[in-house]
Order: structure tokens, then sequence, then C-alpha cells
């Protein structure tokens, strides 16, 4: 029987290579084995919490590829095509820099693989397998096959699902519009409870990039869902838009169906640096007043893990302390703060290349300072030190 084994890379020898407890399950290569023909034997390694046995058998390697561990995983490939393995590499970095991981590997699936998958694998065992797959139809997700959740050997402090693919907003610094389209895709509940059911753990987290959606048809689809998690007694959070405090009914069915915490994307405190990011419905009347709008959220009983991003243009120097403010103000429950960076797919990524303002660009290897925390292009008020030290002084307070 041939083997696929399947890797998700991780950060080797730097900050972020000892955060294991907060590591997630790797859905995608989990949905992927589900879409590999039964013939094969499969198997998936997360080096986020597992040593990857660079000696392991394998007729057939498949990695996954997001932008800071671009340089991980081609090291890793290029070992394994050196004991002449053949590599097939997708996810969101190789979608967009094809021509780059291709240097790397034998072949690049370029977007959602799960239909596409079949083919490439009937056209490697037939010794015809092309260098390049683009998946050029969005594929319908009505009824999407179980992930090989058995196929993940780690301990993960929560379990991950996914509801609904695409976002209509596309903010210029997110390529999930350009990766997973405008429309938002849906899968039927009957399928999504009958996955969920299956979970052991207690606690998961929803990875839809808006959970509730925007429009009366998404914002019904929401009350079904949470009416139909009820049955399945798990404690979830969510990432939503902050349009859901316009709906209290919403708000007020995620927290009986078990919703504890919303993870939602302020971005900025600032009017003007929301249109700068392409993010309007942070400015929709009921919204723009971000004090007023949070506290629906807690009056609900769920917590709010509220995201903000600096480096703009708009933004001053100042913007880092009144932002603590704001969160230290508002009870925040918990904060994510990142900088500004011009990710491969994005228009903010287009953008700073029209400009000539990457600062960080000996690839593949400068790919790795690409992880929202290391400034990487020329910033209009911050040095990148000067933007560096501000960020970190503000999670230092935050989290003191």
């Amino acid at each position: 029987m041939e083997k696929i084994l399947f890797i998700n890379p991780a950060f080797k020898e730097n900050l972020h290579s000892n955060i294991k407890v907060l590591a997630i399950p790797p859905l995608n290569l989990a949905m992927i084995a589900a879409y590999t023909p039964d013939h094969y034997e499969i198997e998936i390694v997360d080096e986020a919490v597992e040593t990857l046995d660079l000696d392991a058998r394998a007729d057939l390697v498949g990695i996954t590829c997001m932008t800071p561990l671009a340089p991980r995983a081609y090291e890793i490939a290029t070992h394994f095509r050196q004991r002449g393995i053949p590599v097939v590499m997708g996810g969101i970095h190789a979608s967009y820099m094809w021509e780059e991981a291709l240097r790397y590997v034998d072949c690049v699936v370029s977007g959602e693989a799960q239909e596409m998958w079949a083919k490439v694998l009937a056209d490697f065992e037939a010794g015809r397998m092309q260098r390049h797959y683009k998946v050029e139809e969005l594929p319908d997700i009505t009824n999407l096959k179980m992930p090989r959740r058995d196929l993940l050997k780690g301990k993960y402090f929560v379990e991950t699902v996914q509801t609904g693919r695409g976002c209509p907003i596309n903010c210029n610094f997110c390529s999930v519009t350009a990766f997973n389209g405008a429309r938002y895709r849906l899968r039927s509940t009957d399928n999504i409870i009958e996955e969920i059911k299956r979970i052991k753990s207690k606690r998961i987290f929803i990875v839809d990039d808006n959970i509730v959606g925007a429009g009366n048809k998404y914002m019904n689809r929401a009350r079904e869902l949470f009416g139909r998690l009820k049955e399945c007694n798990k404690e979830w959070g969510a990432q939503t838009c902050l349009n859901i405090v316009e709906h209290p009914d919403v708000l007020k069915l995620a927290h009986e169906s078990g919703c504890r915490g919303l993870l939602i994307g302020f971005e900025s405190i600032d009017a003007d640096s929301l249109e700068h990011m392409h993010k309007p419905v942070n400015l929709r009347p009921n919204t723009k007043n971000f004090s007023e709008a949070i506290h629906k959220i807690p009056d609900h009983g769920l917590a709010v893990i509220g995201c903000f991003i600096f480096g703009a243009d708009t933004q001053g120097k100042d913007v880092f302390r009144r932002t603590v403010d704001f969160a230290l103000a508002n009870n925040i429950d918990a904060i994510q703060m990142t900088l500004e960076t011009p990710l491969p797919g994005t228009a903010f990524y287009r953008q700073m290349v029209a400009e000539d303002r990457l600062l960080l660009t000996d690839y593949a290897n400068d790919w790795r300072h690409y992880n929202i925390v290391e400034p990487v292009f020329q910033m209009k008020n911050w040095t990148p030190r000067e933007a560096y030290e501000s960020l970190l002084a503000a999670y230092s307070e935050v989290s003191s």
C-alpha cells in the first residue's frame, strides 16, 4: 500500500516554537485526508506538537504552507525530494507564490484543494503529475466529508470546526476574499452538527472568518445553527464581525448554545484607519461607537477577544497608548495586537510592492519575518525598531 505523509510545518528555534500549548489542529490536512482514496495509507505529522521523522517512509509527501512558515516548508520539501520522494505543496502561501514554491517542490495546488486532490492523485498514480494545479471554481461545501481527526496525534487545547467559507468585506490586509471568494458558502446545518457530535473534546473553536455573516439570510442561518448547537453540549468560541451587536437575539442564542467568547477584529480605534484598511463593517451606525457596541457582548455572558492592527499610514505614534487605554477602559477580556503585514495575496502586499516599501525581500528566507509581529515594510510614522518596541510595550502592559 502506498503511503502519503501530510506535514504541517512549524517554527523552529524562535519565539514561536515553544508555544505548543496554543497549537490548534491542522484542520486543512485532516480534511484533505478525508478526500484521499482508501487505497492509500495516510499519516499526518503536525510539527507544532510533535517531531517530524525525516527518515519516515512515504511514497508521496504533502505539505501545507503559510507565509512565515515557507522557509521551513521548503526545507522539509528539499529533504524528502533528495530522498527521491515527490512533494506536493498547497496552502495560502503556495497558492499565491506558486512559481517560487515550484523551485522546491514537484507540484503545487493553488486554492481549495479538496475536489482537485483526486485528480492530482490519479495523475500521480499514472506517472503524469503536473507541476501546477489551479482550482478555477470554488467547491460546493454543503456536505463536506468528515475530517480525519483520528490521524491527528497531538493533544490540542481546543478542536476546530469550519461551518462556512468566504468573506465579502475584502479588508486590504487579508487574503480570505481572494482565496475563498467574496460570497459566503455555507455547509448544511445537519452536516455541521454531525461533525461536532463526533468530536470528543468539550471545547471547539469555529474558524469561519465571520460566523454570523451579514444580511438577513446569514443571520437567520446563524439563528438556526446556534439553536442546533444546543444539542451538542459544547463550549465554543468563534470569529465574528462587530455587526453581531445589531442582533441581541443572536447574541442570546449564541450564549444559550454554549458560546463563551467571540474574537472580533476591531483593527483600529480610528475611523480613518478603518477606511484605510477597508473595514466598513466597523463604521456602521450601530458599530462605529466601539465602547457602546462592546458592552452589548458581555451583557449576554460572552467574553470579548479584541484584535488590533498597528502600522497604517493613517496612524500616529500615540495609537498604541490610546488603544491600550481603550482596551483597559472597556474591560476587553483578551487582546491580540499585531503589526500590519503585507502578506502575499492581499491588496496591501500589492501596494507595498508597487510603492517599493518592503524592507525584507531576501526570499524565501525572509518570509519567516512576515509573522504579523515583526515590521517588514517602511512605515510612515515609525522606524522598524520603534514599531516593534511599541508593540512589545503595549503587550507588556495589557498582560501585566
